[in-house]
């Protein structure tokens, strides 16, 4: 089938690696096309859009076309049967000039004509028009819950600490290794990894090298209700067998925090974690620096990414595979 993914537009390349290594792993997806905050897929599988975190909606595809074609296709789209409406969505300033609602209204008007059933209160199916470079048109089929990430704010935690990675960012660096078995944070902090991680079903362990750290975390994954699956230790030794794991997603620490575990730490703890990870599964790896070097000597790195939390913190999020 395919599916239009309506983007997040605060990191699309990452919004992007996160519908296709996740959706990887329950199917077979094929990237057809791709615009300003729209993904173009044919996907074939389960369907397990409840854990996108940088997608807005996915809707099934009906057609694309220039902006002035769009009255010829509505004339010629199939009607879902039930009540629905038209629902215009306009993604860049190039669409300042247009009317939504009169859009909404004339196109769904034709539909009217051609035998349609229009409830714009209580419709049964909405049909969404997507104004990007083209217009695409599709019946929205999953909507995300964006205030469940508004919910697990870091500072609402029992235990918190600065600079975290926030939850909607968490999940969907968790879903980029598309796992479904077990997940492993060498370096867990307060938890955020392994709380995204339980909450979608996902099992997990966690470590880290400081007692007072791991107490905390214990806190957190009580306070949604997950299991404490943490333990006190040290990334440069993980207590786990070889190939224990299907995925790795880490964030390495920061400034004084990195002095606190040695000047080994980046080249140990990476070792150990490609030693733990099963061949062919995936480890995102969060760190404040360009690691190409390092990285590279471990693992096959697939993608890296940039996020600037301030101006003197530039996250680079490593998308590595064990060969």
């Amino acid at each position: 089938m395919k599916l239009i993914f309506f983007l997040s537009g605060e990191h699309q390349e990452l919004a992007k690696e996160e519908v296709l290594g996740l959706l990887s792993s329950y199917g077979r997806i094929e990237k057809v096309e791709e615009d300003d905050q729209i993904l173009v897929a044919d996907f074939e599988g389960v369907r397990p859009f409840e854990r996108l975190a940088l997608t807005h909606e996915v809707s099934e595809f009906l057609a694309s076309c220039d902006f002035e074609e769009l009255e010829s296709v509505f004339r010629e789209i199939s009607i879902p049967s039930g009540f629905l409406c038209v629902r215009v969505r306009k993604i860049g300033k190039r669409w300042e000039k247009v009317n939504s609602l009169e859009l909404e209204r004339s196109l769904g008007a034709i539909l009217w004509r051609r035998g349609a059933k229009i409830s714009v209160s209580k419709p049964d199916h909405v049909i969404r028009v997507y104004l990007a470079e083209k217009a695409y048109v599709g019946i929205v089929i999953h909507r995300t819950n964006t205030k469940q990430f508004l919910e697990r704010r870091p500072n609402r935690r029992p235990f918190f600490m600065p600079s975290v990675i926030v939850p909607r960012f968490a999940k969907a660096l968790v879903n980029v290794t598309g796992v479904r078995g077990i997940m492993l944070d060498p370096m867990c902090g307060t938890g955020t990894f392994l709380i995204e991680a339980g909450l979608m079903g996902v099992k997990f362990a966690g470590i880290d090298a400081f007692r007072k750290v791991v107490l905390g975390c214990a806190k957190n994954l009580r306070h949604f209700g997950l299991p404490v699956n943490v333990v006190w230790g040290d990334a440069r030794r993980i207590p786990f067998k070889d190939e224990s794991f299907d995925a790795v997603v880490t964030d390495f620490p920061y400034l004084r925090a990195t002095r606190s575990y040695g000047e080994d730490l980046y080249e140990r703890a990476t070792e150990e974690i490609c030693r733990v990870l099963k061949r062919g599964c995936r480890a995102v790896l969060v760190i404040n620096f360009d690691a190409d070097e390092i990285f590279g000597r471990f693992f096959e790195i697939e993608g890296k990414f940039y996020q600037r939390v301030h101006k003197s913190l530039v996250r680079r999020f490593f998308v590595c595979r064990k060969r």
